[in-house]
This record gives structure tokens, sequence and C-alpha cells, in this order.
């Protein structure tokens, strides 16, 4: 049945995955410029750790433009890249924790050592904002109740979830 919902709906997710990360990207001259080296590469992000109850989601392959974002890479999942990284799929907790930029994701990099780099970069400057992108659709008065509405959503959930300590390293 999984595969069967990933068919109808996969394809448009991923598609938007990849315009949400270069909507971020594209905001950062800096973030492009370091990834245009790269032009060409491929990078494949996996989800790990998957509780045994949920599918397992599909890896997500990407290509570097030559204009420093990110296309969808529509070689074959078995096909060699440059950069993995598998992204440990976190427990309510430590999710809500993320969402509201108190904690990490845990990544595990494999491969090229440059590319893992300017990664890395990207992860540890970009900051999107999204109360500024809403306002830009439905206002910013609009924009910012509704941004509200989800940091008290995001804190109320916290209360009633425990966030467990990040791992040490």
């Amino acid at each position: 049945m999984w595969q069967s919902v990933d068919a109808l709906v996969g394809p448009a997710v991923r598609a938007r995955l990849v315009l949400l990360a270069n909507h971020v990207i594209s905001r950062e001259a800096a973030a492009m410029s370091r990834l245009r080296p790269h032009a060409g590469a491929r990078v494949r992000i996996e989800l790990t750790d998957i509780p045994p109850l949920l599918p397992a989601w599909p890896p997500l392959g990407l290509a570097v433009t030559p204009a420093g974002l990110f296309e969808l890479d529509d070689t074959p999942p078995d096909a060699p890249s440059d950069l993995t990284l598998r992204f440990a799929m976190p427990d309510p907790g430590r999710l809500l924790a993320m969402l509201s930029g108190d904690v990490r994701p845990d990544v595990r990099l494999e491969g090229d050592a440059a590319l893992a780099a300017s990664m890395n970069w990207l992860v540890e400057n970009l900051r999107w904002d999204l109360e500024s992108d809403i306002a830009g659709m439905i206002g910013p008065s609009a924009a910012h109740l509704l941004a509200n509405a989800g940091r008290g959503v995001v804190a109320a959930l916290r209360q009633a979830i425990p966030v467990p300590d990040p791992p040490s390293r």
C-alpha cells in the first residue's frame, strides 16, 4: 500500500522539498557560491532509524546545479553518489525541539569531504524565516498571528512531550 501512496504523492512531495531548499539557499549569495564548485555532484539523503510501524521513506536524490542550487536526481537509487546524508528519525520530543531550533538533527555524512564541508556550512548558516515567507502570501499581520499560534502549539507540545538530551559525541 505504501508504494502506491508514494507513487501518487511522492514525486510532488520531493519536488516541493527541493523548491523549499532552493528558496532558502537562493536568499544567500554565499550559500549559492559554496555550492557552485560542486556542480554536477550527486547527493543522496536517507532517513534511518524508522520505527517498525512506519513505512520506509525512499531516499531523495539531488544534483547540484551550475547555479549553486539543487535539482532532483533521477538516476537509479543504487547508483553511487558523491555524498550521502543519513538523518536519524527523531522521536516526537526531539522532533519538536528540532522544529523550535533548540536541537540539531542527528546526521551522518559519507563521501566527498569538500562537498560535506559545504553542506555542513549550509546547515550551520542558513536560516529560514517562515513568518516572512508567509507574510509575502497573506500579509504581515496575518502571518504574525499565524506564527504566534504555531509557536504556542509547539510550546504546548513541548510541555506535553519531554525532550530527550542530545546524544553525546
